[in-house]
């Protein structure tokens, strides 16, 4: 049984995508290619719609996961950028362009309570989906320095987080997964150290 807080680690859902890649056997395993996966990560991630096809529907599944790995291959690219450039290079930039451009959104307004909103949504499931995704990033960069996006520190860990916490410190991506087996293995180190 998978755990379904895995998915939403990562604090915003683009980076949640990226955290769909998972060391399983000190090796990279990619949770997209289990349709029910998928559909846990989307319901997870507040993108399970009502009118989608069944992400078990194989051919569903496969446009699904492709247009999900697609965006996941983009955003390790912004990644790569911010890491090594603190900015976008051009290509990356024209890339995420021209994804958002082939969006087909509409805007719809609701009344929720007094306050009247309006929102952006995609005309079909698909690009809901790929629009919702991709809006987080822009939310993210622009409201949160590049240094804040952060890899785990755990070694056997490839997640990574926004770290919003109030000291900038943030090291791991759960203190449960990877900060606690950290300790407890520096622990260990530490005990035997002194027994030799």
């Amino acid at each position: 049984m998978m755990d379904k807080s895995l998915f939403t680690l990562g604090g915003a859902a683009w980076i949640n995508l990226l955290n769909t890649v998972v060391m399983r056997n000190k090796q990279p395993a990619d949770l997209l290619a289990d349709p029910e996966i998928i559909k846990s990560w989307l319901e997870e991630n507040g993108l399970l719609l009502p009118d989608i096809d069944h992400p078990s529907d194989q051919v569903n599944h496969d446009r699904l996961r492709n247009r999900l790995a697609a965006l996941r291959n983009m955003f390790t690219q912004v990644l790569n950028d911010l890491e090594c450039q603190g900015s976008l290079s051009a290509s990356v930039f024209d890339e995420i362009k021209t994804y958002t451009e082939a969006l087909k959104v509409k805007l719809t307004t609701s009344c929720q309570g007094a306050k009247l909103v309006l929102e952006y949504e995609g005309k079909t499931p698909m690009d809901h989906i790929g629009y919702t995704i991709i809006r987080s990033m822009f939310d993210t960069l622009s409201s949160v320095p590049p240094d804040r996006i952060r890899k785990c520190e755990h070694e056997n860990c490839i997640l990574h987080f926004v770290d919003v916490s109030k000291s900038g410190q943030r090291r791991w991506c759960s203190m449960e997964r990877c900060g606690n087996r950290r300790k407890a293995t520096q622990f260990y180190e530490k005990n035997k150290k002194k027994k030799a």
